[in-house]
């Protein structure tokens, strides 16, 4: 790396507090002394901000130091010069300046975490403040004399000062005597103080409640009262203490008659009571009170809002928690409370019902009769949000009470109840639905509400989903028979683009949809659709379908349904051999031609925008004949910058799956290839498909071999699209690019599979080609073992990623796993594992053993059955017997269609392994030739099967944007600016910061720790002003990334440190034979995603050059998920030089 770009580039990184504290405080300086007006109060609320963000930031380290080029403690002299410029500016006669001085500290003071008052560290913490003497010194000078405003704001500025100044004797005395003054404003300002101090200081804070008692029952201003009142909650420095305030306060509440002031300390002791859950019951008991008595509507909302916190807070030890029940039934009816403290009624009684009281024995049978009517009361309320409370906690009554609880209520039993729950939640869609003229976004927001609360139930009661579909088409058929006219298809014009996309018939379709596509999946990985649910669904489907245009939703409804409900009937039927027998694609012809012709129709239209979401659901629900169809004439339309890029991009994914669905058209049946010839799709782009005349057979036929070969070309034309897309933010297309080349290595790799097949060796006497092919078999076999660990990978470096997506993820990582088995196990050739070595693995028995550890850990929580077989087979191999250590990292989370599928596949391939196995035992070389034969075979059946399940894309495959990776800088001294740079023999010290890019502003995920794994060795050497500009989007081609990935997951783990020690010599396959060095580091990111820290690689040895350093991060969020973190910078460059000989 030449000198100027490694300036340059070391020059982005980002420049945290410390490395800015020398410039921020000149520029502070030089405001103070500007006579431009106003000039230094805006420099003063600027440096505010600046000391937030200055205490959110760790202290730095020495690597912070190192890389910014400062000395030691170099922060802390300008933030502690920054305060005394602050508080000089403060002892000045401006008012607006003394203003802007208390705004800053209270911002600073509000910013902070409060619950970790005591563990505060920021930049006013007494550790950090070693001038306070001085500071407090001149905030005394204006509190000793000066107007009470000038008074009032020196206390208020005492007070966000408490950290270091609770220890002074005179500031305690200065604080005290304030309180006594007679203007209002330094008294409230002094009881701000104190309060302040009195979170830190028990001592302090009893004699400061003394004091605050005494003034808030002699004085008559309210001001004072309420000031006083809202401290109470920071009384709370210690149990006895927080007990004794609550005392105090409990009693001036009682006594008093002030409404404002009653509302304030009902808020304060709610909040202290909350620290403790034995002072949380007697303010329980308190609280309600005001609800039995009642009290004004003012005071019982301020008593349901501060319930409300209590038991939101933790939980509470409250015995008589049925009396709390009542008195909150009893306020359901209350008519002057408003709606917002009916929802809050509503969700106190959920939240103690379920969870401070999950027991239902706890309610008698009155009781929870009572409870039941005036919920179902509420739940009739023509304000949808308490009506939705209210029908949310009637779902999970029924969900409670069902099957536990048999108690008859006049004519309705509970046991009952989910059936009546349904019934009224069915009722409620319709009445809002009657009158068109009211319907507006809001009930609709309501009705896609009460259809989420129907699958709460049917998740529970799957017995009940045949009620459930009943009950929905029986509504649908009413409303549309009550309106007729307007869900007439005649009535809506085609050819207006404006009003047909609000239309409601269009909105209510959409609605249904999204629900029954919910229902379907979760049926497809539960229980199944029988006979019976999916004849209502389809009529359903139709019923809406004949009256509304045809939108993206609905394009893949239908095909949804039939490929869940085909797997739990068609994947139990097997031959008379035991392979299964996957009938299904027979089913699939009348809804491929559904699909297109929805899909032509959408084209024809000139519906842009929804057929491009048609196509996007097309994708991932694996339509790859419609999504070629629309892509296809989508990428037609557009001639310029990223979209045309993008849908040439799509398309040709797209013709690359429809490729390997085309060889399944003999299995769909003749209707399908019939249409596709008359609508002259086959040939709508040019694409020669000489499909019809082929019929089904083996997969080691020529045809097989070629489409899958165009298939592949396709993908890699579909990646190179996205390269060349030079409009593109960079790092824009990551997951795209990484998935669309972990799918062509999977074609690739199975073309492989099928040209070996196609050219096994026949002849017994030809002993070492076979063994020669049997070991091409084996190399494929890791290839597949190695691309599963990258779907892994693909699943943990894209931060984020919700369970959806990573299920698709993982079942194509199991995929690749069962792909790995099955070629690894194909040909058990005797005597094989005595003569035959791998490049990867030690031998062939640890060989299997991987791949049988691999797919142990992915079918695991998907068919525990066939996983006994696999370990048994394992201990039969006789692999390492740690190898079963670092199982079950990435579980399948449902049992989806594609799952279902593999699983079965998977039981199969299992079964024929132990049972070729058990027949091999007894063979000698003679009977190489019928081994090879069955191999042959039993790969061919699994390939051909394979291809049969449907390939879906992951919906965040659609979201493009730049992926969070990482940038690493790293020096060894900031004030050269050659590079680093290291005398022959010396180990190279550098110093590292770790910086985490394009982090979305709304994202939930918080980052808490990174770690990062450097290495190098002496095949990286590089030319010296070599300027790779490593593009981040390519950083998974790189050979070592699974395994360096692995080597950090048991980094952080602390798993495998033994086995870490071990492979300090060797990180890959490219490096055996030479001698690696590597070093682990781990980071405390701040806010902003930015960690320093240093290490120390053994070059010693390096002979004279310049070396690549390569590196790899992962991070760990609050709950403790492990995400691997792609790459965004080139790793860096360090020479080695030969130091110039004495004399």
């Amino acid at each position: 790396m030449c000198d100027c770009y490694w300036f340059e580039y070391l020059h982005h990184m980002e420049r945290n507090a410390a490395a800015c504290a020398m410039e921020w405080s000149i520029e502070l300086e030089k405001a103070l002394r500007s006579k431009k007006p106003g000039r230094a109060v805006e420099a003063i609320l600027q440096i505010g901000s600046r000391l937030q963000q200055w205490s959110r930031e760790p202290e730095p380290n020495i690597a912070v130091y190192n890389m910014f080029d400062l000395v030691t403690w170099e922060d802390r002299l300008f933030s502690n010069t920054i305060l005394l410029r602050l508080a000089d500016a403060f002892k000045s006669d401006d008012k607006h300046i003394r203003v802007a001085v208390v705004k800053v500290f209270l911002s600073e003071l509000n910013s902070r975490d409060r619950t970790k008052s005591k563990q505060y560290q920021g930049v006013l913490s007494k550790a950090r403040v070693q001038n306070h003497h001085e500071l407090l010194t001149r905030v005394k000078v204006v509190l000793g004399g000066g107007d009470p405003e000038a008074r009032a704001l020196a206390l208020i500025l005492l007070g966000c000062w408490a950290h270091f100044a609770e220890g002074s004797a005179q500031i305690r005395y200065m604080i005290l005597s304030s309180m006594l003054s007679s203007h209002i404003s330094e008294v409230k300002a002094s009881i701000f103080a104190a309060a302040c101090i009195s979170q830190l200081a028990d001592d302090f804070a009893q004699v400061f409640l003394a004091i605050l008692v005494n003034i808030m029952t002699s004085t008559t201003s309210l001001a004072i009262k309420m000031a006083g009142a809202r401290v109470f909650a920071k009384l709370g420095c210690s149990h006895s203490m927080a007990k004794t305030a609550y005392k105090a306060g409990l009693e001036l509440a009682s006594n008093s008659s002030e409404e404002d002031f009653l509302v304030a300390m009902l808020f304060s002791l709610s909040k202290l009571a909350s620290k403790s859950v034995f002072i949380s019951s007697e303010q329980v008991k308190f609280l309600c009170s005001f609800l039995s008595d009642k009290k004004s509507a003012r005071v019982q909302e301020t008593s349901l809002r501060c319930l409300r916190f209590i038991f939101m807070k933790g939980e509470c030890l409250f015995t008589n928690m049925e009396s709390v029940v009542r008195i909150l039934v009893d306020a359901l009816d209350e008519p002057m409370l408003t709606t917002t403290s009916h929802c809050d009624v509503l969700r106190l009684l959920r939240k103690i019902i379920f969870y401070v009281r999950p027991n239902p024995s706890f309610l008698d049978a009155n009781e929870y009769s009572k409870l039941v009517k005036a919920v179902e009361s509420a739940a009739q309320s023509r304000v949808m949000l308490t009506s939705l409370h209210a029908v949310r906690l009637l779902v999970d009554l029924s969900l409670q009470l069902s099957g536990k609880m048999e108690v008859e209520s006049g004519v309705s039993s509970f046991s009952l109840l989910p059936e009546q729950v349904i019934s009224l939640i069915m009722d409620q869609i319709t009445s809002l639905l009657v009158d068109l003229s009211q319907l507006n976004s809001e009930v609709f927001q309501e009705i896609k509400g009460l259809l989420n609360l129907l699958l709460l139930i049917v998740r529970e009661h799957s017995d009940l989903w045949s009620f459930l579909l009943e009950k929905i088409c029986f509504t649908v058929e009413l409303i549309m028979n009550m309106h007729e006219g307007v869900f007439d298809r005649q009535q809506i014009d085609m050819d207006v683009e404006g009003d047909k996309k609000n239309d409601i018939s269009l909105r209510f379709a959409f609605i249904l949809y999204g629900f029954m596509a919910i229902c379907v999946g979760h049926l497809g990985q539960v229980v199944g659709i029988t006979s019976e649910i999916f004849d209502k669904v389809k009529l359903l489907v139709k019923s809406v379908c004949e009256g509304v245009l045809f939108s993206s939703h609905s394009l893949l409804l239908n095909c949804k349904f039939i490929l869940s409900c085909r797997i739990t009937e068609d994947f139990r039927s097997c031959n008379n051999d035991g392979f299964p027998r996957f009938t299904f694609c027979e089913k699939l012809t009348e809804n491929e031609i559904f699909t297109l012709q929805c899909a032509k129709k959408l084209l024809k239209n000139g519906d842009e925008w929804p057929a491009y979401k048609a196509g996007r659901h097309a994708a991932c629900h694996g339509s790859w004949f419609a999504a070629t169809l629309i892509f296809g004439h989508l990428s037609s339309k557009v001639r310029s910058g990223f979209f045309e890029h993008w849908l040439k991009s799509l398309f040709q994914f797209a013709l690359a799956e429809r490729k390997i669905q085309l060889l399944l058209l003999p299995q769909y049946g003749s209707g399908l290839i019939n249409w596709l010839e008359q609508e002259t799709i086959l040939n709508l782009f040019s694409t020669e498909e000489q499909i019809k005349h082929h019929h089904a057979g083996s997969i080691s036929e020529g045809i097989y071999y070629d489409k899958l070969l165009e298939a592949y070309q396709c993908l890699c034309s579909s990646g190179e699209a996205l390269k060349s897309s030079v409009d593109t933010p960079v790092q824009a297309f990551c997951f795209q690019r990484w998935f669309l080349s972990l799918r062509a290595k999977m074609l690739g790799t199975i073309g492989s599979i099928v040209k070996l097949l196609l050219n096994v060796p026949y002849s017994t006497n030809d002993t070492a080609a076979i063994h020669e092919t049997v070991e091409e078999f084996s190399k494929l076999s890791l290839t597949f073992e190695r691309l599963s660990h990258e779907f892994d990978l693909i699943g943990t470096t894209f931060i984020g990623m919700d369970t959806e997506n990573l299920n698709v993820i993982s079942a194509l990582a199991l995929n690749c796993s069962l792909l790995a088995f099955c070629t690894g196990f194909a040909f058990r050739v005797p005597n094989l594992a005595t003569s035959l070595l791998t490049e990867n693995v030690d031998d062939f028995r640890t060989l299997r053993s991987v791949l049988i550890r691999n797919l142990i850990g992915r079918l695991w929580s998907v068919d525990r059955e066939t996983s006994k077989q696999l370990t048994e087979l394992f201990n039969a191999t006789g692999g390492p017997n740690n190898c079963l250590h670092l199982l079950l990292r990435n579980k399948i989370l449902d049992m989806g269609y594609e799952v279902r599928g593999i699983s079965t596949l998977c039981r199969y391939a299992v079964s024929e392994v132990i049972r070729s196995q058990s027949k091999s035992n007894g063979m000698d070389e003679g009977t190489v030739l019928r081994v090879m034969e069955d191999g042959m075979q039993f790969l061919s059946n699994i390939l051909m099967q394979w291809i049969s399940i449907p390939f879906r894309v992951p919906k965040c495959f659609f979201c493009v944007r730049p992926c969070i990776g990482s940038e690493l800088y790293a020096t060894t001294d900031a004030r050269k600016l050659d590079g680093i740079s290291i005398p022959f023999g010396f180990h190279l010290s550098l110093n590292l910061c770790l910086q985490l890019k394009n982090i979305p502003p709304n994202t939930s995920v918080r980052i808490t720790r990174m770690y990062c794994i450097l290495y190098c060795g002496l095949s990286f050497q590089e030319p010296k002003h070599n300027e790779q500009k490593q593009q981040a989007y390519e950083a998974w081609e790189d050979d070592d990334i699974v395994e360096m990935q692995n080597k950090l997951l048991h980094y952080v783990t602390e798993s495998s440190k033994n086995e870490v020690c071990i492979s300090q010599g060797k990180t890959s396959s490219s490096c055996r034979t030479e001698r690696v060095v590597q070093a682990f580091v781990k980071f405390e990111p701040n806010e902003k995603g930015q960690g320093f820290s240093n290490c120390l690689l053994d070059v010693s040895r390096f002979p004279v050059g310049s070396y690549r350093i390569k590196w790899y991060s992962c991070c760990v969020d609050s709950e403790g998920c492990f995400w691997s973190l792609l790459p965004l910078s080139p790793g860096p460059l360090f020479t080695v030089h030969q130091l110039p000989s004495a004399g």
